[in-house]
């Protein structure tokens, strides 16, 4: 080994400690609850947002237990049972200050199982 051969071997330390550490750091933390979560409308009147979603479960029983917006208040809500290959409608009205965004995220809480969102892209009239 001569000193032309060091920065290949410093090289490949490097690619071998990346391979075998990145996976175990991407992998911790909280994971997201196995879900779809679609936007059947969301209708703007006023300061408030009413958002319909229907939310499908994927994998074991979930429970939502919130709903949230950035710079929204949302109401508090009873606990939504989400079991397996079930489709579940929810309803929140989310009231911002001043006009609601013309594009939000609204976040799911599913308590210790994770959190998971959806985007919400409002629109201006009546609900049917």
């Amino acid at each position: 080994m001569n000193h032309h051969s060091r920065p290949f071997l410093h090289a490949l330390w490097f690619v071998l400690f990346v391979s075998t550490t990145l996976p175990v750091v991407a992998h911790e933390g909280g994971h997201a609850p196995d879900m779809l979560a679609r936007v059947e409308s969301a209708i703007v009147s006023g300061d408030e947002v009413v958002v319909v979603l229907t939310v499908t479960g994927f994998g074991g029983p979930l429970v939502l237990i919130g709903m949230s917006a950035a710079g929204a208040m949302a109401p508090i809500m009873d606990p939504v049972y989400v079991n397996f290959a079930q489709d579940v409608q929810v309803q929140t009205a989310l009231r911002f200050v001043g006009p609601p965004p013309g594009i939000f995220t609204l976040n799911l809480d599913f308590g210790p199982v994770g959190q998971g969102a959806v985007t919400v892209i409002p629109t201006v009239g009546a609900s049917n």
